[in-house]
């Protein structure tokens, strides 16, 4: 494990953290904004700003988003790709619609 994980990792378990993390979900109304589907309690409180200087800056809560683990690993995923190139998302919705027409017409045979 890195000093960073460690340090990471360490102040996962403070007051403030925790404190932040029930905040989050309150204001989420217990939901996943990508999803719209219930947090779970494995849910994750996802610090956007990826600057591992930043980490300990709760301040700005505009920076945190309650996510459920999958969403999280998916958001994290994805990001790699949108950074340099956001239209990853038309053509990732491009083959999610015919994913949708394809089972469609499978579901109506």
């Amino acid at each position: 494990m890195t000093d960073g994980q460690k340090k990471k990792r360490n102040f996962r378990k403070c007051k403030a953290w925790k404190e932040l993390r029930h905040k989050k979900n309150v204001e989420q109304k217990g939901l996943d904004p990508v999803t719209n589907k219930k947090l779970t309690k494995t849910a994750t409180l996802h610090h956007m700003d990826l600057d591992e200087s930043h980490y300990e800056l709760i301040g700005d809560e505009t920076r945190f988003v309650m996510l459920n683990r999958q969403t999280h690993d998916t958001v994290h995923w994805l990001y790699r790709y949108y950074k340099n190139d956001t239209s990853i998302l038309e053509r990732l919705k491009s083959v999610l619609d015919r994913m949708q027409a394809i089972n469609k017409n499978a579901e109506e045979k």
